[in-house]
């Protein structure tokens, strides 16, 4: 390739310049080709309480396939320890509509509320716990693994086996903070009529039942490589990682720490208490580490506190400032500024 590059001569190079520094700096491409999206609308019946769309489903979806501005995410297992044949589905991914790629439910977030009929599933690792509507994330990296796996930039169509889980993902992202004019749980493959099938199960030559998951476009999710969060505590993260969370809007809570200090000391005790209380963790970066960073702009003093709502800092607690002097002191008084507008 280097050969081949030398021989196309200056002019070429330029180009490959001037190309680069366009893709730098122009605007994003807008496809206004599109055809504009209905909004999200529950279907009438059952199908509704599961989250099933009206307008968008299996029997509408292959109008919708194939956009730029969507990622396609079929949420089941390859193999699902439960009995869906109880209800007339399959336990295993028997196939998918092209364009789907695979990402399990169970592997995000706790099951509940399966029809008693169908029993278990997966009880292993998950990235979350839910706890009546409360999603707490189980590894540092959590919510950085959702928002690569169902971009916010992007419309979002969900898909399972019956609608079920497709519908449980919908209410978890949005309680996450998803748009949620921008995702729709079109219903559930066993019902798909449509002309995209993907089949996966098949008779072998045996006549036994075969299922070729290796058509499937699956993302795994390798709990071993994270790291588990325990209530109250404090994550270290580095600065180049603070601005990574910034920039995909992330929201979450801040302590900025420093060694020998202790005023420190005393606020590390209440951010770990007011924490575990909450069922969360706080991130921490050493306030020596700030320099350069787009945090020593609005944190000034230490020991810190900043609390980052959709990749902005709200608010921080400042040392200097009298009316903050309590929540440096009292754990009361550091849940009502945590609390305040």
């Amino acid at each position: 390739m280097k050969k081949i590059f030398i021989s196309l001569g200056i002019g070429a190079g330029v180009l490959v310049v001037l190309a680069f520094l366009l893709g730098r700096f122009a605007l994003p491409y807008i496809d206004e080709s599109l055809p504009e999206l209905p909004k999200p609308e529950l279907s009438e019946g059952q199908r509704g309480e599961l989250g099933i769309d009206k307008n968008i489903n299996e029997e509408t979806i292959d109008k919708y396939l194939g956009r730029s501005d969507a990622v396609y995410r079929d949420v089941r297992m390859l193999k699902d320890p439960g009995n869906y044949e109880a209800i007339g589905g399959d336990a295993n991914l028997s196939g998918y509509v092209d364009g789907f790629e695979v990402v399990p439910f169970p592997y995000l977030v706790n099951v509940t509320g399966l029809p008693e009929a169908v029993g278990g599933t997966y009880a292993g690792e998950t990235l979350f716990t839910e706890v009546e509507g409360k999603y707490t994330p189980n590894y540092v990296e959590s919510m950085a693994i959702l928002e690569d796996l169902f971009p916010k930039d992007k419309v979002i169509f969900l898909m399972c086996g019956g609608g079920g889980y497709s519908g449980m993902l919908r209410r978890m992202l949005i309680a996450l903070g998803w748009n949620e004019e921008k995702i729709y749980d079109v219903g559930g493959y066993w019902f798909y009529k449509g002309e995209n099938a993907v089949t996966v199960k098949r008779i072998g030559v045996d006549g036994k039942t075969v299922y070729d998951f290796y058509k499937v476009p699956y993302h795994e999710i390798d709990f071993k490589s994270l790291t588990p969060v325990s209530a109250g505590e404090l994550v270290d993260i580095t600065v180049e990682a603070y601005e990574e969370m910034i920039s995909q809007g992330r929201s979450f809570l801040l302590f900025v720490d420093q060694d020998g200090c202790t005023t420190a000391d005393k606020l590390r005790k209440i951010v770990k208490d007011y924490t575990k209380s909450v069922g969360g963790f706080a991130y921490r970066i050493m306030y020596g580490d700030l320099a350069g960073s787009s945090l020593s702009d609005t944190v000034k003093y230490y020991p810190s506190v900043a609390v980052v709502k959709d990749g902005q800092v709200v608010k921080a607690l400042r040392s200097d400032a009298d009316e903050d002097a309590g929540a440096y002191n009292n754990y009361d008084d550091f849940l009502t500024w945590v609390a305040s507008e």
